[in-house]
């Protein structure tokens, strides 16, 4: 087996190097001084990346707590990806796959990273401009609902959505939480909050079935009565006022 050249080793030093400079030796024939700048190079543009992706995150922790975690971050984790713009996404991975949880660290910090994180998927998404027409509930009822062409149904053990300096649970509740992440016809990423009956209706939309034929679905086959086809003609209507529902496809 061939040695390794020279200069391909001290490359793997000045990489070493960079990923912990507390840890790795000092290559040979660097500086201190000017490897310093390389370390805080490397350091600034990850903190730039992630500081606008997770902000809220950023926010809860301290300045020292955050150069921490981003330090830990670039030594353990060995990115995949040589795009900038991807950062995030390795970041992610790194909370929700590999690193472990801290004595008396927020226990939602990975759930939190994930739904900061879906804002900017969902915000990027390429799609058609929406343009929502303006449906009756017999529209939505006797035709097929089309959704929005950017949305992700999400499910979370802790109400991340309300997260930040003044919610800081430090149990999840009994319940899952459900919430529906699109881009409206402003092109505006929201989020809504789901009832299990409202977001099992979402689920169910995307089989192409009328509305009507989704509230039978969910009334586990039978044709629903006056009450709960009211209580789905109300959640029908109110989708399509939030930008969820934007036409029907006649059948």
């Amino acid at each position: 087996m061939n040695p390794t050249p020279a200069f391909q080793q001290q490359q793997k030093q000045f990489l070493n190097y960079l990923r912990q400079p507390q840890a790795a030796r000092l290559p040979a024939g660097f500086a201190p001084e000017r490897l310093a700048v390389y370390v805080d190079l490397l350091y600034n543009k990850f903190d730039e990346s992630l500081t606008a992706c997770f902000p809220v995150i950023h926010s809860l922790l301290s300045k020292e707590d955050w150069r921490k975690l981003l330090l830990e971050f670039i030594a353990e984790h060995r990115c995949l990806t040589p795009y900038y713009r991807q950062i995030p996404d390795e970041f992610l991975q790194y909370l929700q796959q590999e690193r472990q949880q801290q004595p008396g660290e927020w226990p939602f910090l990975a759930e939190l990273a994930h739904f900061e994180w879906i804002e900017l998927q969902l915000s990027i998404a390429e799609s058609e401009p929406v343009t929502r027409k303006t449906l009756s509930a017999a529209d939505l009822l006797n035709n097929v609902p089309v959704l929005a062409p950017v949305m992700q149904l999400l499910h979370y053990r802790w109400p991340v959505q309300d997260i930040g300096p003044n919610c800081l649970p430090n149990q999840p509740p009994e319940s899952v939480n459900r919430i529906l992440g699109f881009r409206d016809r402003d092109d505006q990423v929201r989020f809504v909050s789901l009832s299990p009956a409202t977001a099992k209706l979402i689920l169910l939309l995307n089989n192409g079935m009328t509305g009507q034929q989704t509230l039978q679905a969910i009334n586990g086959g039978t044709p629903a009565d006056a009450q709960f086809l009211e209580f789905g003609r109300r959640m029908l209507l109110e989708l399509h006022h939030q930008d969820v529902i934007i036409d029907v496809q006649l059948i």
